[in-house]
């Protein structure tokens, strides 16, 4: 393992500290804190692989952003939450991300599930999720499946994201 690949792990670590605390206070992630990690990200794998490293980071920083856009449009994840996708991405590229992500969402729904059984809402959370879906179904339109500002059914994803990357981080580089 080079210098610069503990180099990315540090930028990683300190970028996940410091998104879930910004999520924990304020309730979003700071642009301040995604764009510099994207930037470092992008600055260390070119150093290390010049221009083949830049590509793969700026695959890892679109591609995130592109696809998980409607999940944005629908309402369903915050933009802070793409771009901090983003920005791991862009520091740790494509391939890593996508592994993060998968994790994210399978540990974000283990938490969403406990939420929902804890607050009593769980039947009534997977009727609006089938209605959601015929409705989505029957009219061939995505349209937001809840409001903005609807905070009753949101919970901070970046206690997911979090974890999320660390179980890729072991997957990719200590087994």
């Amino acid at each position: 393992m080079t210098t610069l690949f503990y180099a990315k792990t540090l930028i990683l670590t300190i970028t996940l500290g410091m998104a879930l605390a910004d999520d924990i206070r304020y309730c979003r992630i700071k642009n301040s804190v995604t764009y510099p990690a994207a930037a470092a990200g992008i600055l260390v794998n070119m150093a290390e692989a010049g221009f083949p490293g830049t590509l793969l980071s700026l695959q890892g920083w679109f591609v995130p952003v592109t696809v998980l856009f409607v999940l944005y449009y629908i309402n369903v994840m915050g933009a802070g939450d793409i771009k901090l996708f983003a920005a791991i991405g862009a520091v740790m590229g494509l391939p890593f991300v996508t592994y993060c992500f998968f994790f994210s969402v399978y540990i974000g729904g283990g938490i969403a599930c406990w939420l929902l059984v804890r607050r009593r809402q769980f039947r009534q959370r997977i009727r609006k999720i089938c209605g959601y879906g015929k409705t989505v179904l029957y009219t061939g339109r995505l349209f937001p499946y809840s409001v903005r500002g609807d905070n009753e059914s949101k919970f901070i994803f970046t206690a997911a994201i979090v974890p999320g990357t660390v179980v890729s981080w072991v997957l990719f580089y200590l087994i």
